[in-house]
């Protein structure tokens, strides 16, 4: 196994998929696990794209690993003797969760480097486009 390089759009065509293979597949269920009418289909197709964009932020969040697992891992790796704090920041003196970030960002293709600073690419805007549209509609801050 090997994980693809355009993580997010694999995520994105997999949900995909599955909504439409179920929408596809929905007149073969039995009769009460089929859509009543169209607003039924409306809700769960709203409901999936929600818990699909939920699913990839949290998942752009712990696709790299977060110094609290980094942690957690070393120290449960060590058994009963443990680790000291020492140790634990060693192994952490390097790590660096804005630059873990930026550096998928890149690697995603959502911001490239120009002389310098970085700036969003197309697919960047639309996704900061859409997060945009979701947090206008659930009234939600500025803000991460």
């Amino acid at each position: 196994m090997r994980i693809p390089v355009r993580q997010t759009a694999w995520l994105l065509a997999i949900f995909s998929g599955t909504l439409a293979a179920a929408l596809a597949s929905s007149p073969c269920w039995p009769p009460a696990w089929r859509f009543a009418n169209a607003w039924e289909v409306l809700h769960v197709t709203l409901f999936h794209v929600a818990a699909t964009l939920a699913y990839i932020v949290a998942y752009s969040a712990i696709e790299e690993r977060s110094p609290s697992m980094t942690i957690l891992s070393r120290v449960a790796d060590a058994g009963g003797r443990g680790q000291s704090r020492e140790e634990l920041q060693a192994l952490l003196v390097d790590v660096s969760p804005v630059e873990i970030r930026l550096a998928a960002m890149l690697r995603d293709g959502m911001i490239r480097d120009e002389a310098g600073r970085l700036v969003l690419t197309a697919k960047g805007k639309a996704w900061a486009g859409t997060f945009a549209t979701w947090r206008r509609l659930l009234r939600f801050e500025l803000g991460g």
